[in-house]
């Protein structure tokens, strides 16, 4: 952790972040502080990500949030949604997520689940190099 952002100021941290009006920037704050953040505010976090209203920047924020948010208890419609969430990035970084989002799917489906959304991504990397 920086020697500045110390546990006892990442709620006024995560505050400032919410604050900012430019949903750009609020959505690189989020993704920031995401590895700082204990699971109460985490959850804080991935509650304000959904206020954003522009998918991209939306899409942004869970980015920065994903690796960390197996810490949580979320339900397989909110995962469902997220994944769509995702889908409004492009394809290197929906690709790069792939190994934040392998536990997930593994959790909620099984190797197999795995298995066929791998296959998936190798269709459309065919299809459309």
């Amino acid at each position: 952790m920086s020697k500045q952002l110390t546990p006892e100021l990442l709620p006024e941290a995560l505050s400032i972040a919410i604050e900012l009006k430019d949903e750009s920037s609020r959505a690189v704050a989020l993704s920031n502080l995401a590895k700082y953040l204990p699971e109460a505010l985490l959850a804080k976090a991935l509650e304000m990500m959904w206020q954003i209203q522009d998918p991209y920047f939306r899409s942004r924020a869970l980015r920065g949030l994903l690796p960390y948010l197996m810490k949580l208890t979320i339900t397989f419609a909110d995962w469902t949604v997220m994944l769509e969430v995702l889908a409004y990035q492009n394809r290197k970084n929906l690709l790069e997520e792939l190994p934040d989002i392998c536990p997930i799917i593994l959790e909620l489906g099984d190797e197999q689940a795995f298995s066929d959304i791998l296959q998936a991504v190798r269709d459309v990397c065919a299809q459309w190099p």
